[in-house]
């Protein structure tokens, strides 16, 4: 069970795991692309839909004015034809019943006196009824065109127009009226119902949520209350919009509705346009699982693709490397990749690996050079150490002890002298050799430390110390100071002067110079000393690879100090044309954390 969860957790957590998660996450943006194409196409569909209204709209406009205009158009005419203008009963009949059976859109038609009196119909109707109705009463009294009433849940489906008839003199002589069944459209193919979606639904109504037309099934609904009564609120508060609301079957259904003024509804009348949303968004629907299904197909093709290439093309290269990476962590710098060195990620990986692997090796090597070195500083030192306290010695031995003796034994014999001369003389030998011993002291003491530079600083004891140099061997020495105004930190002041001190030595010692340049200057936040000769030069590669191995310390010593100090040095040497030893500290010394400053 442990192996089995440390199986599962190595490929959940391995880098073939992760190249198959990028592909997953970089087919996201694919995803959200689609879902995105999708939500526009149901965008585009719910605006389409809402065009689909409008465009509805305008055509019931234009099929009711079609309609009024023709309906007007033919009573006019029916009204100025001879047989009625007789108001002969039986060609009155006549030509009522041929017009009636040429307009399949009428109900019915016929003729009216001014006394509300039938004088011809298509079909029977009952005078009194007829006397009681509206529009017939309006184009009696104001002798035009009219429109009935809508009518109720419990009537036909039909609308009356009326129209007077007048003879040449304008005098009214009853009216025409025709009732026009508004079944029509569904019978005999209008264009409301030729242009409305399959699955959808065209309603009708007025502001009171009467339908006044609904397609399909007209005979059922004209004149009855709207099914969908929760909606009437919001039709009535915007004249146009789309709503998605759940229908009276339980679906959820779109209407998209607008308003226009109508003279059959006497007002305004709503046109409602409804789908279930199903059926609206179907085509997106579709656009979106064949969608789905092929970027499907294709990431789990790009998986099993990532999941071979992967091993082949990454996983084995950096397992190649994790191996590689081990041996270097047990100390073998000498691995190598072995691979070449592409432009592509992997390619700079190895090349990168190569580099770090080279440079470990190179500063292995530095490092065990850096320590011999140091092991030949260390052995040079203490042999300058002993070399130093045997110099000592034999000053104190040979020198002062001499110089001391002489005086004690020209004291003795001053004592036992009789002569005053003799004594004076002895007094005087004495004195000098004091003054011999004061001045080698005082010598000895100016060499291991000369007291100026405690005192007054770096400057004046450069200056001290490079004419002091000059006046011992001959040499011509000019020394360029550097405007400090203030005295440097003593750790800088101490290895300055020592390395220029080390370097003059080396003048006097071993370049064979006729003149030396000490140069003190400040710059970019760092002090400056350059020791410049004319004399023989040397080769400091060559000079440096002896002082590695222990021949001389000068070099390494300037080195040291220079570095302890926190700057650098470096030598610029030509044979024959001398040498320049230029040193860099900085003016302001950050004392290493735990770190004393002694001096030598």
């Amino acid at each position: 069970m442990r192996k089995l969860k440390a199986s599962i957790v190595q490929v959940f957590s391995g880098l073939r795991f992760r190249l198959l998660l990028l592909v997953l996450l970089a087919s996201a943006p694919l995803v959200a692309l689609t879902l995105h194409t999708a939500w526009e196409d149901r965008r585009r569909a719910i605006a389409g839909w809402r065009q689909k209204s409008q465009d509805l709209q305008k055509i019931a406009w234009q099929d009711e004015e079609e309609l009024i205009g023709s309906t007007r158009q033919l009573l006019l005419a029916v009204s100025e034809s001879s047989y009625v203008r007789s108001f002969d009963a039986r060609r009155c009949k006549k030509g009522v019943d041929d017009l009636f059976a040429s307009y399949p859109r009428f109900a019915n038609l016929g003729l009216l006196t001014t006394n509300c009196e039938i004088l011809a119909s298509a079909r029977p109707v009952a005078a009194g009824r007829m006397a009681e109705r509206a529009f017939v009463k309006k184009a009696l009294n104001e002798r035009t065109f009219t429109i009935g009433s809508f009518p109720g849940s419990n009537s036909r489906p039909t609308i009356n127009f009326g129209h007077p008839v007048l003879d040449h003199s304008g005098r009214l002589l009853g009216v025409v009226f025709a009732e026009v069944d508004l079944q029509y459209f569904d019978r005999f193919g209008a264009e409301v119902p030729a242009q409305l979606p399959a699955g959808a639904t065209w309603t009708e109504i007025d502001r009171a949520g009467t339908v006044l037309a609904r397609y399909p099934g007209p005979e059922r609904w004209i004149g009855k209350a709207l099914p969908e009564a929760d909606l009437l609120p919001m039709l009535l508060e915007h004249p146009e919009g789309v709503l998605e609301e759940p229908a009276p079957e339980g679906t959820r259904n779109f209407y998209a509705f607008s308003s226009r003024p109508s003279e059959l509804a006497k007002g305004q009348v709503i046109a409602i346009l409804s789908i279930p949303r199903q059926m609206l968004f179907a085509q997106a629907d579709r656009v979106l699982r064949m969608n789905l299904i092929w970027l499907g197909i294709a990431t789990a093709l790009a998986c099993l693709l990532g999941w071979g290439a992967g091993k082949l093309l990454i996983l084995q290269p950096v397992k190649a490397l994790a191996r590689l990476s081990a041996r270097l962590a047990m100390g073998d710098l000498s691995v190598r990749t072995g691979a070449s060195h592409t432009h592509d990620e992997l390619g700079q990986l190895t090349l990168a690996f190569d580099q770090m692997a080279q440079a470990l090796e190179q500063r292995e090597l530095e490092h065990r050079q850096a320590t011999q070195k140091l092991q030949a500083l260390s052995h040079r030192l203490v042999e300058v150490q002993e070399t130093e306290r045997r110099h000592i010695a034999r000053e104190l031995h040979d020198e002062i002890g001499q110089s001391l003796t002489i005086a004690e034994m020209n004291l003795h014999a001053a004592l036992q002298s009789q002569g005053t001369a003799a004594k004076e003389r002895r007094m005087r030998e004495s004195i000098q050799a004091v003054e011999r011993v004061l001045e080698q002291v005082h010598d000895l003491s100016l060499n291991l430390r000369p007291s100026i530079l405690d005192d007054l600083g770096l400057e004046p004891a450069l200056r001290w110390y490079t004419h002091r140099q000059a006046a011992c061997t001959g040499l011509h020495a000019e020394f360029k100071p550097a405007s400090l105004e203030n005295r440097l930190d003593l750790v800088i002041e101490t290895e300055c002067f020592r390395v220029a001190q080390e370097a003059l030595t080396n003048v006097v010692r071993h370049a064979q110079a006729r003149a030396v340049t000490v140069d003190l200057s400040r710059r970019n936040g760092h002090l400056h000393l350059r020791v410049r000769d004319d004399g023989i030069g040397f080769n400091v590669a060559a000079l440096r690879s002896q002082a590695v191995q222990g021949a001389s310390l000068g070099l390494l010593s300037m080195e040291e100090r220079a570095s302890l100090a926190g700057g650098g040095l470096e030598f610029i040497s030509v044979l024959g044309k001398g040498t320049e030893v230029h040193a860099w500290f900085p003016i302001r010394w950050n004392s290493p954390e735990g770190a004393e400053a002694v001096d030598d």
